[in-house]
């Protein structure tokens, strides 16, 4: 497992607290339309007590521990297909050169 303190983007989950926030992020009613499709991003943010998952219209904050220095962009279809079939009950998420690691399973992200 990676040193959680080291790293500028790195925290631990309870993986039922990522799944739901991820979830509820992609449902109908949080996403703002972009031309004539829903938006493909949610955003990874900072917050107290741990990170938040956002889309235009929503925000959920969910308990992490680690640091998580700037907002990251990712693409939300593929987190909410990816995050129920995370191994364990913690999921470590990592940011490092344009790529969200989710418990060694990495997906498209930038930072923004």
């Amino acid at each position: 497992m990676p040193d959680l303190e080291a790293a500028q983007w790195c925290v631990s989950i309870a993986k039922p607290d990522l799944v739901d926030a991820i979830g509820t992020a992609r449902r109908r009613a949080t996403l703002r339309r972009k031309g004539g499709q829903l938006e493909p991003d949610v955003l990874f943010v900072a917050c107290d007590g741990g990170l938040s998952i956002r889309t235009s219209d929503a925000a959920m904050d969910i308990p992490a521990t680690g640091a998580w220095s700037s907002p990251v962009s990712a693409n939300g279809p593929a987190l909410r297909r990816l995050a129920p079939k995370l191994a364990g009950p913690e999921v470590t998420v990592t940011y490092e050169d344009g790529r969200m690691v989710l418990n060694g399973t990495s997906v498209p992200a930038r930072e923004v």
